[in-house]
């Protein structure tokens, strides 16, 4: 009676059955009514079962943002005691300190928490999501045909109809890789080839609906957060019936019908839709689902998607309609559309973009808090933080991030992880890299699991760290830890669909590769990330590629080439307001240009690159403009120049914390002190 046996958030205990993730208790099968702060004064005791929980941590738990008195928990208490019974004992009382609950633990690991109780079902949306992990339109289109199943055996199952609304989106907007740069992890066999038969582990396919399971577990909690109920089923199905027409319409343009998969082992997409009558939702039930089908897009980087979804709310560059929506609404609306726009106006370099996601996620925080939902506002400065980020505010991008950081519940390991990953590249960034790692290292104390897309950021973030060391360094093994983050932040990133990020990471593998000069193995992880990037239309990454290329023709001494490529990645950044890349890649072209001998040209890009920097706060950056000058032009610059730079390095002296560059700056200033005869500039 006492032996508690735990899948992830569910627990059983004597005849009771507690899920956290749905947030209800059962005993035998029923629902034992509770006050929603007494389920979370349980939720909290159980998951430290065995142990005191002091009062007042246990207060700031369930009431993180209310003063109430010591009563109000001693009253819960006895409610909880009076659900449960004294016959055996649960929760007792620990004098002066606190409560402990008494059961015993057995964990059991699963592959995964079904969210159905038909077998039949959860079997078909295992295949499903198998076919969805080829990233093909024609694995899309099997998916599609065993998510129908699934819902078919289970006409209750929110996750085959998520599955069947992400399905369509992405072959509505062709979210999925060109087949000529399907990575090795994605270009596999597909399952019809082999008669139908199926692997009953696989760790893409498992990371996938770990990231369903996550997906709703954090979409259950904002909607507690805003006072809602997680969408119905019949939210789901209509949002089925919106994916299926966005689809319906992008074959009527290509002269099309719809598509009946009839290698599909149920039924066409026409025959499901005749199933279910058109469902008639009110404005609140539809906009909510919708908002949740964003926001899973946009995790998956298919802001197109995202868009059309929203779009009888918002449209790029215009305040959305709010009329007569209640507050909790708008603020999810202004939070959903304000993390989209930030995306957006980066991915297609939108002029001001990042200036009216700003306006968005100010009005969302605003609105959170006059609601009183810490999580929410938090979630805005997170957001509002990374919009600084892009634009290269990085002084007010870390300011935004430690006040999110300062007032975040610390039962909000999501976000706090996330906010700290995120606050720990803008460190970087700004060559902090002290503060970049102890910022990672906290994020990795955080205990509870992460979803597999926090797993891919650190991943990332962990080979950028490990990177600098190794070229700092000169360390083969740190270069090797890297490379293996890198992939490790592909595999994440495919797993949960997000090509976008993928390609991010084959880019950033590629560049390693570059640094240390192993150009025929980074050519084709750079050739592949463009490609992806070129077929998602992300004029911001495609520049971020081309730099990379650059850097890869100029270390194979194809100058003219790597011209060519840096100034195809200037071109692209000048209009969207990303100061920071832009003056990365301004760096990078006035170096190709010292190289080719055009220094008067090289002198006035550089010159440039150190300006946008030094109004963004990017030092380091800076920093690598004033030493190109000086490494390329020195013999060139007349006396007074000489020590003009020369006070500006020794400023970076005192500032730098990258091993590399202060070596560098020591042997400039020794240059510039040399004054050897200086010669006119050409």
């Amino acid at each position: 009676m006492n032996r508690v046996i735990s899948d992830d958030d569910l627990y059983h205990f004597g005849p009771f059955c507690l899920d956290e993730g749905e947030r209800v208790l059962l005993r035998d099968g029923r629902l034992v009514p509770l006050a929603p702060k007494a389920l979370s004064t349980l939720i909290v005791l159980v998951r430290n079962m065995g142990h005191v929980v002091e009062k007042n941590i246990l207060m700031n738990e369930v009431w993180p943002d209310e003063d109430v008195e010591e009563g109000n928990l001693a009253q819960h208490i006895f409610m909880l005691r009076k659900a449960l019974g004294e016959n055996p004992k649960y929760i007792e009382t620990v004098p002066r300190r606190g409560y402990r609950f008494l059961a015993t633990t057995n964990r059991i690991h699963r592959t995964s928490k079904r969210n159905t109780e038909n077998a039949e079902a959860y079997e078909a949306y295992f295949k499903a999501r198998t076919c969805w992990n080829i990233h093909t339109a024609e694995g899309l289109r099997q998916a599609l045909g065993y998510f129908q199943q699934a819902t078919n055996e289970d006409p209750n199952y929110s996750f085959a109809y998520a599955g069947l609304v992400d399905c369509y989106l992405r072959l509505a907007t062709n979210y999925f890789p060109p087949p000529n740069v399907l990575s090795k992890s994605s270009a596999t066999t597909h399952p019809r080839e082999v008669g139908a038969t199926f692997p009953e582990t696989n760790t893409s396919v498992e990371i996938r609906c770990q990231w369903d399971r996550e997906n709703a577990k954090r979409e259950w909690q904002r909607a507690d957060e805003l006072k809602l109920d997680y969408p119905a089923v019949h939210q789901w199905r209509a949002a089925y019936l919106f994916s299926l027409g966005l689809y319906n319409q992008t074959l009527m343009k290509t002269e099309q019908l719809v598509d009946s998969a009839s290698n599909a082992p149920s039924s066409s997409p026409s025959n499901l839709q005749a199933r279910f009558e058109p469902v008639s939702l009110t404005p609140a039930e539809e906009l909510q689902v919708f908002c949740v089908v964003a926001r899973e897009q946009i995790e998956a980087g298919n802001y197109d998607a995202a868009c059309m979804v929203l779009e009888r709310w918002w449209t790029m560059g215009e305040w959305p309609k709010l009329d007569g929506l209640n507050s909790r609404l708008s603020a999810d609306l202004l939070l959903t559309v304000g993390t989209l726009a930030g995306f957006v106006a980066s991915a297609r370099q939108v002029p001001r973009g990042q200036k009216h996601a700003e306006a968005l996620l100010n009005g969302a925080i605003g609105l959170s808090e006059q609601l009183g939902s810490k999580m929410l506002s938090c979630e805005g400065r997170v957001d509002l933080a990374l919009c600084y980020q892009r634009q290269g505010m990085l002084d007010l991008a870390r300011a935004t991030f430690l006040a999110a950081l300062q007032v975040l519940p610390t039962s909000e390991f999501e976000i706090r992880r996330f906010a700290l990953i995120s606050l720990a590249s803008v460190e970087w960034e700004a060559g902090r890299l002290n503060d970049s790692a102890a910022r990672l290292k906290e994020a990795d104390e955080i205990v509870e699991p992460a979803s597999p897309l926090i797993n891919a950021r650190s991943y990332l973030h962990l080979a950028v760290t490990l990177q600098t060391l190794a070229t700092s360094e000169t360390r083969g093994e740190y270069l090797q830890r890297a490379l293996e983050y890198c992939s490790k932040a592909v595999e994440q990133y495919e797993a949960i669909g997000n090509h976008r990020y993928a390609a991010i990471a084959e880019n950033n593998y590629g560049y390693l590769l570059v640094t240390f000069n192993r150009l025929d193995e980074a050519e084709p992880h750079l050739v592949r990330a463009r490609e992806l990037f070129a077929a998602l239309d992300d004029k911001r990454r495609c520049a971020e590629v081309d730099d990379s290329i650059a850097h890869l023709h100029l270390a194979a001494g194809r100058l003219e080439l790597a011209e060519e490529a840096v100034r195809q990645a200037v071109n692209a950044l000048e209009s969207g307001g990303l100061d920071g890349f832009l003056a990365e890649s301004l760096t990078t072209q006035g170096l190709v240009l010292c190289k080719l001998g055009r220094r008067r040209e090289a002198k006035r890009i550089l010159d440039r690159a150190r300006q946008i920097a030094e109004r963004c706060g990017d030092l380091e950056c800076s920093c690598l403009a004033l030493l190109m000058v000086i490494e390329e032009l020195g013999e060139h610059l007349d006396e007074e120049e000489r020590l003009e730079l020369s006070a500006q390095l020794e400023q970076f002296l005192t500032y730098s914390q990258k091993a590399s560059t202060i070596e560098r700056i020591r042997n400039a200033l020794d240059s510039l002190q040399a004054s050897p005869m200086s010669v006119p500039n050409q």
